[in-house]
């Protein structure tokens, strides 16, 4: 929001607060005030998109927000973990309880902040219709998004000393035995050399390069969002396959455990952003194809790579390119050169954050209310 509100601003703000004091649990708070907002507001630049966006997505911010505290009450009698597969509406519920906690915990030090968590990495996109994963988890992470206040350093600090003791007795409880001993990894810095991101991670006894399996935490606070943080390492790996001209090339120069992870983030993309993208039948029969061979037939290099020309030959990558290029920035296909990694990542504007978010509260929704 911007630092000076107009008068109509704040009273839209105070009408917000108002309806979501007052509104029985469920309630679209957008749809309350999306005709004031657009009215007032649409014509307004804000960002990369208008004010009007900018009050739709912080209003859906609140709502799932406020959603996720309801739903904490009852404790869920569904096993997080049935012969290593995930039950990911439980273990999104677990990490939401502890993000809660974490945030009083912080508060309590004189640190207010506000944590997003949610799912990141590849094991999350396979479901059976219980809600448990149909294959063995690998990269089990959570992605936490922070204000730029939120307390940590490089080596973990205030945050992690609350949050991973916790989440390694709850996993423990849960089932998944293994030591409390995290490294940190990968921090990220600003210009001025401020930490922005922080990994803390333990990797499983079975971890190897071509088995990763490990626990991750990775928390952000130059990202608020966690939609901020996953789509930022996707658009970055669709660019990179959509610049990518020699695929004999890329063949022979790639691993097959790394193009096996690049397809497999690939489809979560897909997952992501099923909101703004619509597949075509070819790619949508495909898709399903690929998620069942991610049981063991992609680890065959033939398959592995069978799977991936049947992906360039679509076209597949370019449609998604051309579709968040046009969702992102309003540049159509061919218009002009588009760079994800300079004028989307930056800073990704609300027209692309609000569909993926929405879709993504719909499918936590769903997986996280399967008995």
């Amino acid at each position: 929001m911007p630092a000076e509100c107009s008068p109509t601003s704040l009273q839209v703000v105070d009408h917000v607060a108002c309806v979501a004091a007052t509104a029985p649990p469920g309630t679209d708070l957008w749809d309350g005030v999306r005709h004031e907002c657009e009215r007032h507001f649409s014509g307004l630049p804000h960002g990369k998109g208008t004010l009007a966006q900018a009050f739709e997505w912080e209003i859906l911010k609140l709502q799932t927000r406020l959603d996720s505290i309801a739903q904490e009450t009852p404790s869920c009698a569904i096993p997080l973990f049935r012969n290593r597969h995930v039950h990911i509406g439980a273990l999104i519920r677990l990490w939401r309880r502890l993000a809660l906690e974490t945030e009083e915990a912080l508060a309590s030090h004189g640190h207010d902040t506000l944590l997003d968590v949610g799912p990141w990495g590849g094991f999350n996109f396979v479901l059976e219709p219980d809600g448990y994963t149909r294959m063995p988890f690998a990269r089990l992470t959570l992605a936490v998004g922070g204000l730029p206040a939120t307390p940590f350093h490089a080596e973990g600090g205030l945050l992690f000393e609350h949050l991973l003791p916790r989440y390694h007795a709850a996993l423990q409880q849960a089932g998944l035995n293994f030591p409390a001993v995290w490294q940190y990894q990968h921090a990220k810095r600003d210009a001025g050399g401020q930490v922005l991101e922080v990994s803390g991670i333990h990797y499983l006894p079975t971890h190897s390069y071509e088995r990763r399996t490990f626990i991750k935490v990775r928390v952000s606070r130059h990202c608020e969002a966690v939609e901020e943080i996953a789509l930022q390492d996707f658009l970055l790996l669709l660019e990179r396959l959509q610049f990518t001209t020699d695929w004999d090339l890329y063949r022979e120069q790639t691993k097959d455990v790394d193009a096996r992870f690049d397809l497999q983030d690939f489809i979560s993309l897909n997952h992501m952003v099923e909101g703004l993208y619509q597949r075509t039948a070819a790619e949508d029969r495909l898709l399903h194809e690929m998620k069942d061979a991610f049981r063991g037939a992609i680890r065959s290099r033939p398959v592995l790579y069978g799977y991936l020309a049947q992906v360039v030959k679509l076209r597949w990558v370019e449609n998604l390119y051309w579709a968040l290029a046009d969702a992102a920035l309003g540049v159509k296909r061919y218009q002009r050169m588009v760079s994800f990694d300079r004028e989307v990542c930056p800073r990704i504007p609300p027209r692309l954050l609000i569909p993926v978010r929405r879709h993504l509260n719909r499918y936590h929704h769903r997986v996280g209310g399967t008995a």
